[in-house]
């Protein structure tokens, strides 16, 4: 792992430590067992030079453990007696295999227990005050430390594995998430082509016949409509231009010139949706009210909404399931609801985790204006609610200025 900075709480445990080991220093009031030696000015320091180094157990474990071991060897040696100084070795050892790589700290730590289990050793033989046991419990408390901090090390590296996993999935769902909007949006586009393209037709066709009955009456109005169907031959072809580029790079087909003899949907064609849905499996509730007039783009994207919904209640509904499907046309607005009862697996797997069918979805309901909603049903299942605006009826407003046209002579629409 990396070596960090010191920390607050290293500096914490160090000065709390020190207190408790100069108090307990001092606390024997000049009264020592037989060969100890009572702390003096060496001895304050000796107990500083264990201590003092916990500061940097994290920045350098290494240095630290073989700091506050040899003054605990140095200590011992003089003969004064032990205190919670002690801990500070253990802490170190406990640093030096949770902040240090896994051979490093085998082989410090291993050294460090050797020579402290010699060292009792020597203690042992040469001196009444170090009994036996004393071996086994340097042996316990070096391995100890050094086994949580191995435990540790692994834990930590894990979380970081974790958090650099979890960091990458987030970066690709959000590269996925934004190709997902921007093939959408070019998917908009080519369909948006096949509706704009229709009324610019129709325009340019009622702008020819006007003309041809106004040249008699008024040569400027002649004038003026010639403009306006030369106009819209040119936009046409320009537009037609600009989304050949589009129209080639379609998913869907690898011929442009064969999608574009393809019936644009409707909501006239969601009876046949319905029925494909069902003979893959779903069982289908549909529901179609109202006769309001809703333009051709809104028409297309309302198809796709549903299309989409009932296709994400196929893949995650699950066996046993129904869906439903409303459609309310209503003067100004469009309402759309898929519904289904199964599991809602999707949403844990479509809105948590990258469906893109649903970004699809609130791209078109966005780019219209509209309100969508999307989550959990109540009772079990998932629920798709859209609004779509349609107070952008060319057609409702051509028909109310339709009279005018009659002015001019005209005897129809040309659709």
């Amino acid at each position: 792992m990396e070596p960090k900075t010191p920390k607050l709480g290293d500096a914490l445990i160090a000065g709390g430590l020190l207190v408790v080991a100069i108090v307990a220093a001092t606390a024997s009031g000049g009264v020592t067992l037989a060969g100890q030696r009572d702390y003096d000015i060496l001895g304050y320091a000796l107990i500083a030079g264990q201590i003092v180094p916990l500061v940097w157990r994290q920045r350098a474990p290494r240095t630290v453990v073989w700091i506050t071991f040899f003054a605990w060897a140095i200590a011992a040696g003089l003969g004064y007696r032990d205190t919670p100084a002690v801990f500070a070795t253990l802490i170190a050892l406990y640093g030096l295999a949770a902040y240090s790589p896994r051979r490093t700290a085998l082989f410090n730590g291993g050294a460090i227990l050797a020579l402290m289990l010699g060292w009792t050793t020597v203690g042992v033989l040469t001196t009444d005050r170090v009994q036996w046991q004393a071996i086994v419990t340097i042996a316990v408390a070096v391995t100890l430390p050094l086994t949580i901090g191995f435990v540790d090390f692994k834990r930590f590296t894990r979380l970081t594995e974790l958090e650099v996993q979890h960091a990458r999935r987030e970066q690709m769902a959000r590269a996925e998430t934004a190709e997902a909007v921007a093939a959408e949006r070019a998917r908009i586009a080519r369909e948006l082509h096949d509706v704009v393209a229709h009324e610019m037709t129709v325009m340019t066709l009622q702008a020819e016949g006007a003309r041809r009955a106004a040249t008699s009456l008024d040569p400027a109005v002649g004038e003026a409509l010639t403009t306006i169907a030369q106009s819209g031959r040119t936009g046409l072809a320009e537009m037609q231009r600009m989304i050949a580029v589009l129209r080639s790079t379609d998913p869907t087909s690898t011929d442009g010139r064969q999608r574009e003899l393809e019936p644009m949907p409707s909501l006239a064609a969601i009876p046949a949706l319905v029925q494909q849905v069902e003979d893959a499996g779903l069982p289908v509730d549909l529901s179609i009210s109202g006769d309001a007039h809703v333009p051709a783009g809104v028409e297309l994207s309302a198809y796709r909404i549903i299309q989409e919904s009932l296709t994400n209640a196929l893949r995650y509904a699950g066996p046993g399931a129904r869906a439903s499907v409303e459609v309310v046309r209503a003067r100004g607005t469009v309402a759309l609801t898929v519904e289904d009862d199964g599991r809602g697996a999707i949403s844990d797997v479509a809105v948590a985790s990258g469906g893109h069918g649903l970004v699809g979805i609130r791209e078109r309901v966005e780019s219209l204006g509209g309100y969508f909603d999307v989550g959990p049903r109540r009772g079990g299942g998932f629920r798709v609610h859209a609004t779509l605006p349609t107070t952008d009826d060319q057609i409702a407003r051509a028909v109310r200025i339709a009279p005018a046209a009659g002015a001019l002579g005209t005897t129809g629409t040309a659709l």
